[in-house]
C-alpha cells in the first residue's frame, strides 16, 4: 500500500518536475534564438559569395592604357623632354605646351646648334642662340608645330588612334627608376610593325613613352600636367625710323 502511496505521491512530482524541464529547454532556446537574432541584426549585411570570372589580363592592360590616353588627351597643359632622330642625327629638346595651339620648345640639334621656338596657332617666332627673336616661315619649324598640335589634339582616346590594334599583346613590368608600371605593345605604321612602349604612374598619367620608327627610336618624359603657366608671344625688336626709300633693319 505503502509502495502505491510512494507512487502516487512521486508520480505528480516527476510529472511536474519533466513538464517545467520541457519548459525551461523550451524557453532556453527560445532566449537563445531571440540572442542570435538580435546578433544577427547587428552584423553587417555580406552578399553571398559569387564566383569571379577569369578576366584576360590583355584585356585589363588594355583598359588601363586607354584611361591613361584620356587623361593624357584631356591634359591642360604639360612640360616635356624628347629626345628625336631626325636625317642628320639626334634632336633633343624640353617643351612647354599649353592646349589648344601654344607651344614653346627649346632645341638642340645635332650640331649642338640651339634654337628657340614660340608658336601660336600657325606662327613661328624663332630665336638661335641669344639671338633677337623674329617671325619665322622656316618650313622645319612650321612642321614641327603643326605635327605636334595635331598629335595632341586627335578627339579618338582609343588605342587604335596610335596604331595599336585591337589583338595586340600587352606585355607589362615595373620600372622603379621611374615608379612607373612599363606597358609595351606594338603599333603598325605604313603596313610596319613597331614597338611602343607607355611607362603610367599610381594616377594612370604617361611618364614616358618609347616609340620606334623608320628613323629611330623617340622618347618623351612627362611632366607638370595641368600646372598652370603661360606661353606668351616673345617681345619683338623695335624697327629702326627711317626715312622714304631707306630700308629698315632691327636696332641691336
Amino acid at each position: 500500500m505503502r509502495k502505491y502511496l510512494v507512487w502516487l505521491i512521486a508520480g505528480p512530482i516527476i510529472v511536474a518536475l519533466g513538464f517545467w524541464g520541457w519548459n525551461y529547454m523550451r524557453s532556453r532556446s527560445l532566449d537563445e534564438k531571440a540572442k542570435s537574432l538580435i546578433q544577427n541584426q547587428n552584423m553587417p549585411y555580406l552578399p553571398p559569395e559569387q564566383t569571379v570570372a577569369n578576366v584576360d589580363p590583355n584585356v585589363l592592360n588594355r583598359q588601363t592604357l586607354e584611361e591613361a590616353v584620356r587623361n593624357f588627351r584631356a591634359a591642360k597643359s604639360f612640360r616635356a623632354s624628347i629626345s628625336q632622330p631626325i636625317a642628320q642625327g639626334t634632336l633633343t629638346g624640353e617643351i612647354e605646351y599649353v592646349k589648344p595651339l601654344r607651344l614653346h620648345a627649346i632645341l638642340t640639334e645635332p650640331d649642338k646648334q640651339i634654337s628657340e621656338l614660340i608658336i601660336i596657332g600657325g606662327t613661328v617666332y624663332v630665336r638661335m642662340g641669344a639671338q633677337k627673336w623674329e617671325m619665322s616661315n622656316n618650313a622645319f619649324a612650321k612642321s614641327f608645330g603643326q605635327t605636334f598640335f595635331t598629335s595632341m589634339l586627335v578627339s579618338d582616346n582609343t588605342l587604335a588612334s596610335f596604331g595599336i590594334e585591337d589583338n595586340a599583346a600587352i606585355a607589362v613590368k615595373s620600372d622603379g627608376s621611374k615608379h612607373c608600371k612599363n606597358y609595351s605593345t606594338q603599333y603598325k605604321q605604313e603596313d610596319k610593325s613597331y614597338s611602343i612602349q607607355f611607362c603610367l604612374n599610381d594616377q594612370k598619367q604617361i611618364v614616358y613613352m618609347v616609340t620606334e620608327n623608320k628613323e629611330g627610336t623617340m622618347t618623351t618624359n612627362y611632366k607638370d600636367f595641368n600646372a598652370l603657366f603661360l606661353i606668351e608671344r616673345p617681345m619683338m625688336p623695335l624697327l629702326e625710323p627711317r626715312k622714304p626709300g631707306e630700308t629698315a633693319t632691327t636696332t641691336q
